[in-house]
This record gives C-alpha cells, sequence and structure tokens, in this order.
C-alpha cells in the first residue's frame, strides 16, 4: 500500500488521478491527516509539488529524490515507482524529463542493472548523495576506491541541504566505514549526528548504527560498562522498530542483542531474544534470515551446553536441525556444511549412555563427512585443516576404536590438518593439533620395542615443538606433562 499526505485544495485533484487508473485506488489511501498514515510507502503532496520522504528502513534504494512539480502524470510516475512497478512508472513521463533520469537511475540502483558514466555524471549535477551512494552501492563503470568514495561522502555530508540529508547521507557512509572497519571514524560521525535536531526516524538510524560500532568494539574480557551500553542502546532502538511494526528491522537487532545478553550471562534474556527474532522472521517469510537466526540461537545453545549446561545439547541439535530445513546441500553447500559441523561436534560430546553411544556416533560420522565433501583440502585448506582435526579428535571417542580402526583414521586426518597448519602460518591451531596427537599416541600400541621406541621419540618431537611453537600457559602446561609421562615410560621400552 501507498500512502498520499495532502492539503485540502490539492485533495481532488489527487482522487481524480488516482481514479483514472483502473482499480489503482486499492493500492492508493489519500489522508490529510499525518497521524493516520501508518504504510512506509508515503508520497507528500502540496499545492504545487510532490515529495518524496526519506526511507530510513532500507525499503527502497537510499536515493533522494527533488522535489518535483506536482502534475497528474508526475504522480503517477512516483505512485508506481513506489508500489513496485517500475516499468510501468516510466509509461508517464517523457525520456527528456529529469523525473525520468531520477527513477531510471534509481531502478538501475534497485535491480542491480549497470549505471553509466552518464548516470553518475546526473547524479554528481544534482545530488551529491546520490552520486555518493550510486558510486558505493551501485555496478558502475571504473569503481571508486574506498578513499574517493571517503571524499565523496564527506563533500556530501559537507554540502547537504539541510540537516535530515545529511544525516542520511552520513547513514550510508557508515556502511562504508564499517565495510572498511573504520570504526573510530564511524562512532565520530554517528556522534557528530545525533547532536543534530534530527526526526526520530533519523535519531533511531544512528541509534542502530551506535549499536553495532560499540558491539564491534567489544574486546574479551568483556567489560560490564560496555556491554551495559551496547545492550541498552540495542534494546532502545528494537523498541523503536517493535513500535513501527518494523519487525524484520526488529528482528535483526533482536540476534545481536541475544549474543549480548549471553556475554552478560543473561541467558534466559538471550533465548529469548533469538526466539523472538525467529518469530518476526517466521512471519515475514524470510528464510534466508530465519536460517541466520536459527543458527546463531544453535551456537548460544551449544555454548550454553559445553560451559556446564549440558541439558542444552539437545536443544542445540533441534536448532540446527530447524535451520538445515533452510539450508539445504543444493541451495546453500556451505552453510550447510557449518551447519553439520556444529552438530557433528555436539554428536561427539554429547553425553549419552554406552547403548546409545553408537548411535550418535553414527551421526557424528555422517556429518564431518558433509563437512569434508564441502571444505575440501584444495578450495578451503584451513577450514579442511579444522573439520579434519575435529573429526580425528572425535573418532579418539568411538567405540570400540582400535576394533573399527578409528585410531589408524584419526592419525591420518591429524596428519592432514598438519599438512595445512604449519608452524608459520597457524602456530596455534598447530599446537593445538600436535597436543591431541600426543594424546593419540598414548592410547596406540606396536607390537615391538623398535615399534614402541619409534613413537616415542615422535610423541617427544611433538611435545618439544609445542614449547615453542606458542606462549600459551595451558597448552605448555599440556606438553610438559606430556614430556613427563614420556620420560617415565622411557625405561620399559
Amino acid at each position: 500500500m501507498l500512502t498520499i499526505l495532502t492539503t485540502t485544495d490539492t485533495n481532488q485533484k489527487i482522487l481524480n488521478t488516482i481514479a483514472s487508473i483502473d482499480r489503482l485506488d486499492e493500492l492508493v489511501t489519500v489522508t490529510q491527516d499525518s497521524n493516520t498514515i501508518t504504510d512506509f510507502k508515503t508520497l507528500v503532496i502540496n499545492s504545487d509539488e510532490i515529495i518524496v520522504p526519506l526511507d530510513w528502513y532500507d525499503l527502497e534504494p537510499p536515493y533522494v529524490f527533488p522535489t518535483t512539480p506536482f502534475t497528474k502524470e508526475n504522480l503517477l510516475a512516483l505512485v508506481f515507482y513506489k508500489l513496485g512497478n517500475q516499468q510501468k512508472s516510466f509509461e508517464f513521463v517523457s525520456e527528456e524529463s529529469l523525473l525520468y533520469q531520477h527513477l531510471l537511475i534509481a531502478t538501475h540502483l534497485q535491480f542491480g542493472y549497470e549505471i553509466s558514466s552518464s548516470m553518475v555524471d546526473f547524479c554528481y549535477r544534482t545530488s551529491l548523495h546520490n552520486n555518493a551512494v550510486v558510486n558505493y552501492y551501485g555496478i558502475v563503470e571504473g569503481p571508486k576506491s574506498n578513499e574517493e568514495l571517503k571524499k565523496e561522502f564527506s563533500e556530501a555530508l559537507s554540502k547537504a541541504e539541510n540537516d535530515e540529508i545529511r544525516v542520511f547521507t552520513a547513514k550510508h557512509f557508515l556502511n562504508l566505514l564499517l565495510d572498511y572497519g573504520e570504526l573510530k571514524e564511524a562512532k565520530r560521525l554517528v556522534e557528530a549526528q545525533l547532536s543534530i535536531a534530527i526526526s526520530n526516524d533519523a535519531k533511531n538510524a544512528m541509534s542502530t548504527h551506535l549499536a553495532g560500532i560499540l558491539m564491534a568494539e567489544l574486546e574479551v574480557p568483556y567489560s560490564k560498562k560496555k556491554l551495559d551500553e551496547v545492550h541498552d542502546v540495542q534494546l532502545s532502538a528494537i523498541a523503536y522498530y517493535e513500535s513501527k511494526n518494523l519487525k524484520v528491522q526488529a528482528g535483526m537487532l533482536l540476534v545481536d542483542a541475544a549474543e549480548i545478553a549471553n556475554f552478560k550471562k543473561d541467558y534466559i534474556a538471550s533465548k529469548e531474544l533469538i526466539n523472538k527474532a525467529i518469530q518476526y522472521f517466521k512471519q515475514a517469510d524470510i528464510p534466508e534470515f530465519l536460517g541466520e537466526a536459527g543458527f546463531k540461537k544453535g551456537i548460544l545453545l551449544y555454548t550454553w551446553s559445553k560451559n556446564g549446561s549440558p541439558q542444552y545439547y539437545k536443544a542445540a541439535i533441534n536448532a540446527f536441525q530447524d535451520v538445515l530445513k533452510v539450508f539445504k546441500r543444493d541451495t546453500h553447500p556451505q552453510k550447510f556444511a557449518d551447519v553439520h559441523h556444529n552438530l557433528a561436534l555436539i554428536y561427539s560430546e554429547i553425553p549419552v549412555s554406552s547403548e546409545e553411544k553408537a548411535m550418535w556416533t553414527a551421526f557424528c560420522a555422517s556429518s564431518f563427512k558433509e563437512v569434508l565433501a564441502f571444505y575440501t583440502k584444495d578450495k578451503y585448506p584451513y577450514e579442511n585443516a579444522m573439520a579434519s582435526h575435529n573429526y580425528a579428535t572425535a573418532l579418539m571417542d568411538f567405540p570400540p576404536a582400535k576394533i573399527h580402526n578409528n585410531l589408524k583414521k584419526a592419525a591420518l586426518l591429524f596428519n592432514e590438518a598438519l599438512d595445512v597448519r604449519t608452524a608459520n602460518a597457524y602456530p596455534f591451531e598447530r599446537a593445538l593439533t600436535l597436543l591431541n596427537q600426543l594424546e593419540l599416541g598414548w592410547l596406540t600400541h606396536n607390537e615391538d620395542s623398535l615399534g614402541e621406541l619409534e613413537k616415542y621419540e615422535d610423541m617427544k618431537s611433538k611435545a618439544e615443538e609445542v614449547l615453542v611453537l606458542v606462549s600459551d600457559a595451558n597448552l605448555i602446561s599440556q606438553a610438559n606433562d606430556h614430556l613427563k609421562e614420556l620420560e617415565k615410560v622411557k625405561s620399559l621400552i
């Protein structure tokens, strides 16, 4: 639906214009009372001009339309554009008109069509904001560098027609800064805009960005003060979106707020927030967002399980299984693999009876095979090494390991991981794999003393390498423990 806000003297002319197109009145509401507006697609018309309000909710491309003379043709063109029928909007205006050019560029921006250099030149002549956003978001000839884009946004900010447009430009400049991790500059920009007397929509847009910046600034160990600060900003922005019935926007912030609540160890709040996000995405029927939120929920539940609350293991499994209804092997192969990696870890760790162990072991092996089928060594060496390491570690606990030759398989997988986890590239990860290889070494035995001596020398070399690779006290302690045990058994070989 589209709402047109107008004045008394233009009301009838607008109604007549809308009535000239069959059934268009079913999609358009005309009102003189701004308090009755519930739609986010709006046009404002006074006696002789049409104003296209700024889109603070990312429902359309961030294009700033200039004030347009009020004619029947201009009105119908903008009405159909707002209703999402861009093709029909062009039927009412000539190619020579300024409105046609604006509609054309906005449409190219929305659908990812190439934006020509003449279009970019037109934007530069008519709106520095539009010039910056088409070069940043659009597919243009000769894409600009980060520094060039920053200059364009800075110029648009300094020469903005009014404060509202300035903040609108800042909103999209912030996306650029955050893309490049320039948090300090982004924070300064947000704080500067919040000091301006602007609309509530604009303030909320800045608050939403501030929440993202504060979250990105967090460092372990988390400061309670900083966690409270970001959480307060998040909840305020969520409440604003909910008051506008913008559940998708609220849902995206709810996912982040759930993570912050988790950092605060408020697990009940965290679960409530992520569940609300999932509910909103279900209502909006956005599978991608639903899958991402479900994945985050699974991660949260799995984390709680590992940290002393094993009752959440099965809830985490259910969450990830729900995600697989969205992220399928043929449509989202990488996400499918990531979900199975988490499931495999859960299947290997979940506390179960000895009678159930074989079943969960089979689940674990099946999921790891899905992971390694996607994360191949040639295309994804780092991820392949991580999965190989984790699968090998799980195999050491498979029942009964020796009968099923799982220890031998684990040894091969650890070696696969070490091919990638070199001392120069990934010293910490290499140390983890070496320590797990040492654990494997204690589980295997050779039939002759020569084999045992070779194994001893190999284990000793691995433990000593760990001491050189890392400065982590825990890993060094583990390596020293292995060396002490090796010294004890040396005389027995």
